[in-house]
């Protein structure tokens, strides 16, 4: 059989450079064995409502499952004379077994719904390999997470110093977020996970099929019932490049905060060195080049999100060729958020801390004015409003005096009191030194999530147990998955043997 099967209206058939132009081929190599498997479920389905019979049905299935593995084997070739993947598949197995039983291996279905089905199947397997990664991301935070509960480091907001805080507190406010990542995959799983097969083009089919079924075997767990929606609508691909954009997002700002950390200003944290680079002129140098290149490739990502935003976003009702342009900048997504996952988990498996300067760091300044503040509001019945008048001149006369507020003695407190707050305050020194004292402040941090210690390892084990949950839905998914192949394989098998 020459030329192409799906161009019989046509009387001419593409030259070589439209053909290039037209052709799929490249990006549907990502979904040979999700076609395969789809025409096979829907051929079952349409041999168990009686419309093809069993011999044909047992040639298609032979013919499609030997096209399978000449594909794994490299024995296939695909050029841009074929249109897609599905064109190929169909064409080959029409060489292979003939027009009379190949011919019907297409019946009650279009390349529309065909098509919008295999993407879902890949889509779905790639939303779970990405939750997996998220999970041992978070699962790699809790484990440096736990050593560094009583690491005791700086806090800041508008990039300056703000309050004390410790590095699995820090650690452990990217791992909630991830965790929320992966509530998101999970939620956008159970979107993509329907099955469009049997929309037709865009209105159904007369044959007497059953989508049921082939939702059954595909594993699907419904259906996208309205037909015009099942192979026109793309929201389900333009939520996961969103959900993998907002991961992206999380990345790239952890990113940011460890590449300004291992500067040598920093020195909170250092890179192993496979995860580091050097210099092709200054010998000196450690570049943290992974980091800078994930949060580079955050950019590639929301890339994605805005192509696919931009190319549904003006399409009529109805499959448009358009909408082949869907799948390079989703595949595109994928790679680099799987990618960045495993690099930032071996990143962090890896860190090296320096505690005792980030413990260092954290007694400069005058990060403890609001430890300060909270404390002569609690145990010296100030208004908080008079108790920040009085210590942000406290701060002013530390700086003026190039001292710390710890130092600050007892008379001159009493003296900014009488001065700023028309009262004087008296205060003896271990009041002053105990609400500057670090480890002092966060065990007096009483708000739930704070960075006191005890609260952190809470957290921690929370999170931990949540973490497990997290796998065990995740693997509940991926079972349903595998039971609906095994149920296909099995009944492809079946209807070959008989």
């Amino acid at each position: 059989m020459t030329g192409s099967i799906f161009r019989s209206r046509l009387s001419k058939a593409f030259d070589e450079r439209t053909a290039r132009f037209h052709t799929s081929v490249i990006e549907d190599m990502r979904i040979f064995d999700e076609d395969i498997d789809g025409t096979e479920a829907h051929d079952i389905m349409l041999h168990e409502q009686g419309i093809i019979p069993l011999e044909s049905l047992k040639l298609i299935l032979k013919a499609l499952e030997e096209t399978r593995n000449e594909w794994h084997s490299g024995k296939l070739q695909i050029g841009p004379e074929f249109e897609d993947i599905h064109e190929f598949i169909e064409k080959h197995v029409i060489g292979k077994i003939g027009l009379e039983s190949g011919g019907m291996i297409h019946t009650g279905r279009s390349r529309n719904d065909q098509v919008v089905v295999d993407i879902r199947m890949k889509v779905r397997m790639d939303l779970l390999d990405v939750a997996e990664r998220v999970l041992q991301l978070n699962e790699a935070i809790f484990k440096l997470a736990e050593t560094h509960v009583d690491t005791i480091m700086m806090m800041y907001t508008h990039s300056q110093h703000a309050q004390i805080g410790t590095f699995a507190h820090y650690l452990l406010s990217y791992a909630d977020a991830l965790a929320r990542d992966f509530q998101r995959l999970m939620e956008c799983y159970s979107r993509v996970n329907k099955n469009p097969l049997g929309a037709g083009p865009i209105g159904g089919t007369s044959i007497r099929i059953n989508r049921e079924r082939t939702a059954e075997l595909l594993g699907f767990e419904g259906l996208v019932e309205n037909s015009i929606d099942a192979t026109s609508g793309r929201d389900w691909a333009v939520e996961a490049a969103s959900v993998s954009a907002i991961i992206m997002s999380n990345l790239s700002r952890i990113c940011a905060d460890f590449i300004e950390w291992s500067t040598r200003e920093f020195n909170y944290i250092e890179l192993a060195d496979e995860y580091a680079s050097s210099s092709s002129i200054m010998p000196q140098k450690k570049n943290p080049s992974t980091l800078e290149l994930i949060r580079g490739r955050s950019a590639e990502t929301y890339g994605t999100l805005v192509e696919l935003l931009s190319m549904v976003k003006g399409i009529q009702s109805g499959y448009s060729q358009d909408l082949q342009g869907t799948k390079p900048p989703l595949w595109r997504c994928f790679d680099t958020v799987k990618t960045s996952l495993e690099i930032m988990a071996g990143i962090i498996s890896t860190l090296k801390v320096n505690s005792i300067h980030m413990a260092e760091s954290a007694k400069e300044g005058l990060t403890a004015a609001v430890e300060l503040a909270e404390r002569l509001v609690t145990e010296k019945n100030l208004s908080f409003r008079e108790s920040y008048r009085l210590v942000a001149a406290l701060v002013r006369y530390s700086i003026e005096k190039n001292t710390r507020l710890e130092d600050i003695q007892p008379e001159a407190f009493s003296e900014i009191s009488e001065r700023t707050i028309g009262r004087e305050i008296k205060l003896d020194a271990s009041f002053i030194k105990e609400s500057t004292d670090a480890k002092l402040i966060l065990k007096r941090r009483r708000s739930r999530g704070s960075p006191n210690p005890e609260e952190v390892r809470r957290k921690l084990e929370d999170r931990k147990k949540q973490l497990k949950e997290s796998y065990a839905a995740l693997n509940s998914k991926r079972e349903a998955i595998s039971k609906s192949k095994e149920l296909l394989k099995e009944t492809v098998a079946k209807y070959i043997s008989l």
